[in-house]
């Protein structure tokens, strides 16, 4: 009887123990700290898509009335990341099975600074247990932009390559313990974006000496920075002859691949080939619509023959994001208060067009655009219907405002719904969605007021 009992008990304790390591592996990465801003929601995003920068939620939560607030997740590598906390975000780098402890501070802003002059939110990573990552790579930061502040005329200006290898000696004299080969490689392609900077080949050197047989840098951003940088445009380079592309484009994914191959850049790295395609047959998504119907046949078909699973991410990741605003899909529907406290839904203007207008108080809002905006308000009130929506905390600054510039359309309150914004892909303010009839997207985003947003408005009363 002695022995079953204790032979059970150490079968408990075995359990146990069993199931605080799975759920500890299944929760490697840890995120305690603290903010200003209280009772606020609060996400950690990691990006492993930094093509489209398309982050995938880790988890998400609220600070407490103390503004205490605690973030898991689960990361099998080095990868950017970003904590939004309401509108604000920070950025963090996360390794796998680490802790940290962090503060971040959002600053108050006065209602007449610029966009251009906000004081952006900060985080201090207070401690770690990531190896020093995050440390190092701030710590580069700083002696890379401390050398670019003191020495911009000489490197800019007089092409003094010798001070890009005293940033890399003040490098490894301030942070001489780095072991992290993503810590390097962070700091070799920012190194090489300053390089392009002064280049005078059109960047040829930079692209044989940091890309052409060199591993793809997904999850690194600098890399990632530079890859766009230098392959932004790609089909229209001295390496190719317009109409032989446009014929191989064309005929088909193929002959396509087949003309590409003809670089001899493209040629030797298979994998960065296939990225640098996807990478501009997306931007071709966006053009007139049989470039843009052969342009995803196109992506459809490496999708289908890649042997990269990170080309097939890349793609699926920006047909998703093409699709969920793309001129016909059902616009994302919402219920908000006015600045009277009526609630109103996008629903209710079904039958007719809306225009958003998307403000946060702090992005300069002309009074030439308002006064735009106001204009066309009053030509099309049989037409469109106008919502402006803004952040909570800025109401009663726009209330002033609507009334003092006559403004009649509704001023909507965003509240706690802040994941509109990401419903509709608002980066900047103010942002502008036109929304055709039955709620369907008509374009996201739209022009402003004064850039041609009138013309756009003509094409799609008649649909």
């Amino acid at each position: 009887m002695f022995f079953r009992s204790n032979h059970m008990k150490r079968s408990i304790i075995t359990l146990f123990l069993s199931l605080l390591f799975l759920t500890a592996s299944a929760q490697n990465v840890t995120i305690t700290g603290r903010s200003n801003k209280t009772s606020t929601l609060i996400r950690l995003f990691a990006y492993e898509d930094l093509v489209n920068e398309t982050g995938v939620m880790l988890d998400q939560s609220h600070t407490d009335p103390q503004g205490h607030f605690i973030l898991e997740g689960k990361v099998k590598q080095n990868l950017p990341a970003r904590i939004f906390i309401g509108l604000e975000s920070v950025d963090l780098i996360l390794t796998p099975n680490a802790t940290y402890d962090i503060e971040i501070i959002v600053p108050e802003q006065q209602d007449n600074v610029s966009y251009f002059e906000k004081e952006l939110p900060t985080i201090r990573v207070k401690r770690a247990t990531d190896k020093g990552i995050y440390r190092q790579i701030i710590y580069s930061e700083e002696i890379i932009n401390g050398y670019m502040i003191e020495h911009f005329n000489q490197i800019y200006r007089g092409r003094q390559l010798r001070y890009l290898d005293s940033i890399q000696n003040a490098i490894s004299r301030e942070v001489p313990d780095i072991k992290s080969d993503y810590v390097k490689n962070h700091n070799r392609y920012k190194i090489a974006a300053i390089r392009l900077g002064i280049s005078t080949d059109g960047g040829k050197k930079i692209i044989k000496d940091y890309f052409d047989g060199q591993p793809v840098l997904y999850t690194q951003s600098a890399y990632i920075d530079l890859f766009k940088e230098l392959f932004d445009g790609y089909f229209n380079s001295a390496a190719y002859d317009s109409h032989l592309l446009n014929d191989a484009f064309d005929e088909g994914p193929s002959a396509f691949k087949k003309y590409l191959a003809t670089d001899p850049l493209m040629a030797k790295n298979p994998q960065l080939a296939e990225l640098i395609t996807i990478y501009n047959l997306q931007k071709l998504c966006y053009g007139d619509r049989g470039t843009s119907r052969l342009a995803k046949d196109h992506l459809n078909y490496i999708k289908s023959q890649t042997k990269y699973a990170e080309h097939k991410t890349i793609i699926s990741d920006f047909f998703a994001k093409y699709e969920r605003l793309a001129p016909g899909a059902d616009a994302p529907g919402f219920n908000l208060n006015d600045s009277n406290g009526k609630t109103v839904s996008l629903a209710d203007y079904k039958d007719g067009l809306v225009l958003l207008q998307f403000v946060d108080g702090t992005s300069a809002v002309s009074e030439h655009q308002f006064a735009e905006l106001r204009n066309l308000h009053y030509q099309w009130r049989d037409t469109i219907q106008i919502l402006t929506i803004a952040p909570h905390e800025k109401m009663e600054f726009f209330k002033k405002q609507f009334a003092e510039k006559r403004m009649d359309w509704p001023l909507l309150d965003l509240g706690d719904n802040i994941l509109l914004l990401e419903d509709y892909n608002v980066r900047t303010f103010p942002e502008y969605i036109l929304i055709k009839r039955n709620n369907k997207i008509g374009e996201a985003p739209a022009p402003s007021p004064e850039r041609y947003l009138e013309d756009r408005v003509r094409r799609l009363y008649g649909k």
